[in-house]
């Protein structure tokens, strides 16, 4: 992997990120009032659903290549946009 397609899975890593932010605040504006079963399910399907859009998005850009610094610019991006709303 050369490295323009390391850089681009890095900032793609940190936009996803951003954008889980909003994604997973949206589900919980979803679950919120429903029994607790239901919730799980959607929780799970979540996640599932979430971990497959990112896995797909990368085999596109690097062949499914997954290093742990694409995960901690993904907490990176989340962590900003926390913090950034949290003030």
């Amino acid at each position: 992997m050369n490295s323009y397609i390391q850089l681009a899975s890095l900032v793609l890593s940190f936009i996803y990120g951003v954008i889980l932010y909003y994604l997973n605040k949206f589900n919980i504006k979803i679950i919120n009032g429903k029994n607790i079963i239901l919730k799980s399910i959607i929780c799970l399907l979540y996640t599932f659903d979430i971990s497959l859009l990112y896995v797909v998005i990368l085999y596109n850009l690097n062949n499914g290549i997954l290093h742990i610094y694409f995960v901690l610019c993904i907490l990176i991006g989340y962590g900003i946009v926390c913090v950034k709303k949290c003030q």
